[in-house]
């Protein structure tokens, strides 16, 4: 019910026109799986909803640093947690 709610209202998207309003890549769209999505019963195709996206868009990234990176003295060395494929670097 909801669902064809937000369809008649043109708030669902398809994988192309999601791709470019979050202005990323169809693959990338496919590979990334914290992005929400819904699939369509019965079928291989995805859709989205534009509000569900827009929340997203403001989750993950609305957290800003309050450090300035002008406060990092140059004797800081802590290492940094930095992830490698191969398990000899990490």
């Amino acid at each position: 019910m909801i669902f064809r709610k937000q369809m008649m209202a043109g708030e669902v998207l398809t994988l192309a026109e999601a791709a470019t309003y979050l202005r990323v890549s169809k693959s990338t769209m496919y590979q990334r799986k914290d992005i929400p999505r819904h699939r369509i019963p019965g079928s291989r195709g995805v859709r989205f909803f534009k509000a569900e996206l827009t929340a997203w868009l403001k989750g993950p990234f609305a957290k800003t640093d309050t450090m300035s990176h002008d406060s990092h003295s140059a004797s800081d060395t802590s290492p940094r947690n930095v992830y490698h494929r191969n398990p000899r670097y990490r």
